[in-house]
């Protein structure tokens, strides 16, 4: 697949992070976070962006799939993450049972991402990202070699 076939390739990330916050409905969302889990939430959602992936169940769990597999992402930041009342709220919703049935569906697609991992040529920058908000995302997926990852 390349960068053209993906949604955003030839928009910078912050635009791209605008349109998906627009098309998924989650500005409102937004608004009501504390700056915090703004800044986490902001950080999953590109990883949406650069991958190619909506909000559906399975690519929330592509999303962190990738986001294990195809960034920097340390324990730390994963814990942080777990421990937002935001993020509590979302599990809360969703419900422990559906989250182990949406995770046990996935484990083909981790497989899948684990061995496509390989291809990327760096991992994407979890925290230290600033600098390529101006970049096309398209040229971003080159330069980490998202495009190849994704076959």
């Amino acid at each position: 697949m390349t960068d053209t076939a993906l949604p955003y390739s030839s928009q910078t990330l912050d635009e791209a992070l605008r349109d998906f916050r627009r098309e998924h409905g989650l500005d409102e969302v937004y608004r009501g976070m504390s700056a915090t889990a703004q800044e986490h939430f902001e950080r999953h959602d590109i990883i949406h962006v650069l991958f190619g992936l909506d909000t559906s169940l399975r690519d929330e769990a592509r999303a962190d799939g990738w986001t294990l597999l195809g960034s920097d992402v340390s324990w730390r930041d994963i814990r942080e993450f777990s421990k937002l009342p935001e993020e509590k709220k979302i599990v809360g919703d969703l419900g422990w049972t559906t989250i182990a049935k949406t995770v046990m569906r996935a484990l083909p697609d981790y497989a899948g991402m684990a061995w496509r991992a390989r291809r990327l040529t760096k991992r994407w920058q979890w925290s230290d990202n600033a600098r390529y908000r101006t970049m096309q995302v398209g040229a971003i997926r080159r330069e980490f070699g998202i495009d190849e990852a994704l076959g």
